[in-house]
């Protein structure tokens, strides 16, 4: 399948998978197509970023700790100058990954902010 409007991105293979995971994503954020392990899925879902604002120092905690839950969210740092990172979600485990930000609230100051400077995509 072809889409003329549309970035192929490998995803981080999710624990329970054992073969390969591969979206093809279109400029608007949309996974148009997904493939695991060869097989093909059709989803219109978005994924669903949340925006904090948190210390320095607990970044790099954050993401060794988000990491963990390869193929379900990516973080990254969206302004270092004021400490904004943001977490996608890959469609799906939406719950899963709130369950996780808001356990990790509890041991770090994570203020939610909304942030409209740039589209959710990773």
């Amino acid at each position: 399948m072809l889409y003329s409007d549309a970035k192929v991105v490998t995803l981080a293979l999710p624990k329970q998978a054992r073969g390969g995971f591969m979206a093809v994503r279109s400029n608007t954020g949309t996974i148009n197509h997904l493939s695991i392990n060869g097989a093909s899925a059709i989803s219109t879902e978005l994924m669903v970023c949340r925006y904090f604002k948190v210390a320095h120092r607990d970044m790099v905690f954050l993401k060794f700790i988000l990491e963990a839950y390869e193929g379900m969210n990516v973080m990254s740092t969206v302004d270092n100058k004021i400490g904004i990172i943001r977490v996608a979600i890959m469609p799906g485990f939406v719950d899963d990954i709130d369950g996780v930000l808001a356990e990790l609230g509890k041991q770090v100051n994570m203020e939610p902010v909304e942030w409209q400077h740039e589209p959710c995509t990773f």
